[in-house]
């Protein structure tokens, strides 16, 4: 089953390259693979990630008003308010579902 990036994840991702001066999309497999090195510390991403929102409160100009959380089906459109923080679950997430980061082994459960 597909599943669609969730927006806070697309705001990780974004903030990340961002605090690179990097983009990531439109690029070839060798500039890729060079995107994933630099997610390869959990904790350094973590701090960058949260360190561009930081930069954005404080400028008072946030990327966006707020985020839509819209999904098809939905009736009405819902926003939440632009984060101060992401969780490092998110990001590690992000990373994941993006490819820039290659899934943890974990114990299988019974």
């Amino acid at each position: 089953m597909y599943r669609s990036p969730k927006p806070l994840e697309e705001l990780a991702l974004d903030l990340l390259f961002e605090s690179y001066g990097e983009h990531r999309y439109g690029r070839s497999a060798e500039e890729y693979q060079y995107l994933s090195t630099l997610t390869e510390n959990i904790k350094d991403v973590h701090f960058r990630v949260n360190k561009r929102l930081a930069e954005y409160k404080k400028s008072g100009k946030p990327r966006w008003g707020g985020i839509c959380y819209f999904q098809s089906g939905d009736a009405t459109l819902r926003y939440k308010p632009f984060p101060e923080t992401i969780s490092i679950e998110t990001i590690r997430s992000a990373l994941d579902f993006s490819g820039f980061r290659k899934p943890k082994w974990r114990k299988k459960r019974l």
